[in-house]
């Protein structure tokens, strides 16, 4: 591990769920009592789900929070693979939330991400940021490599966010164009939490963590977090 990088361990998925839905409740609550407005940016997947509707079911004043996404397919909503779609069917019960998409219709990644980064430039520096990890290292959509990556994960870049090309990366599947955050967005981050479960994507971690960020891309966002980041795990 990174040093001094905190990793909570929880006994069950169930309680790695509700832990998760907890720790970003208390964040957007602290940050609602000093700030109009709460920006949250999630990553998709099955793993998140349970804990995004638990923290829908939150008491909070949700039409104070902006939800953004950490990256995305290029997929219209409703097509499979669109983390939008399940953010908004996730958060069904937030009333008031307000959910800000990626993909931009009738437009490829590269020149979609800039219609969409003014929007994710004002939801800048993010509250807090949740992460996933793929078995092949890889966090947002941040491939081993694809092309894009670098300027992703360029520390001195200016954007928000960046179109990637995954091509041949086999953890993209049958999406190889996506849009996502950029490494600047995640470093300055409030609470940056990566998600992950099973003893075998612990593995991965620890060894990606004495890898190339190049290779293993999910060593760049946790370095880049720093204090402000945490490994939550269950088996």
């Amino acid at each position: 591990m990174i040093p001094d990088l905190p990793l909570l361990s929880f006994d069950s998925r169930d309680a790695l769920m509700q832990g998760t839905s907890g720790m970003l409740a208390d964040v957007i609550r602290d940050a609602l009592t000093r700030k109009a407005r709460v920006s949250v940016a999630l990553s998709g997947g099955s793993t998140p789900e349970p804990a995004y509707r638990a923290l829908a079911a939150q008491a909070l004043d949700w039409s104070r929070v902006d939800l953004a996404l950490v990256d995305d397919r290029w997929v219209a909503p409703g097509e499979a693979g669109s983390n939008e779609t399940l953010l908004r069917t996730a958060f069904a019960a937030a009333s008031g939330v307000t959910i800000h998409g990626l993909y931009q219709p009738g437009t490829a990644a590269a020149e979609g991400v800039g219609m969409a980064e003014p929007v994710y430039a004002r939801l800048r520096p993010f509250d807090a940021v949740l992460l996933g990890m793929g078995g092949d290292a890889h966090t947002a959509s941040w491939f081993p490599g694809s092309a894009g990556l670098a300027a992703a994960l360029d520390p001195d870049g200016q954007a928000t966010l960046a179109a990637i090309d995954a091509t041949g990366c086999a953890g993209a599947q049958i999406w190889p164009h996506r849009a996502t955050l950029t490494l600047p967005a995640i470093a300055e981050a409030g609470w940056t939490g990566l998600l992950i479960a099973g003893d075998d994507k612990r593995s991965v971690l620890e060894s990606a963590l004495a890898d190339d960020p190049l290779a293993a891309p999910v060593r760049a966002a946790l370095e880049a977090a720093g204090p402000a980041g945490v490994v939550l795990w269950a088996p």
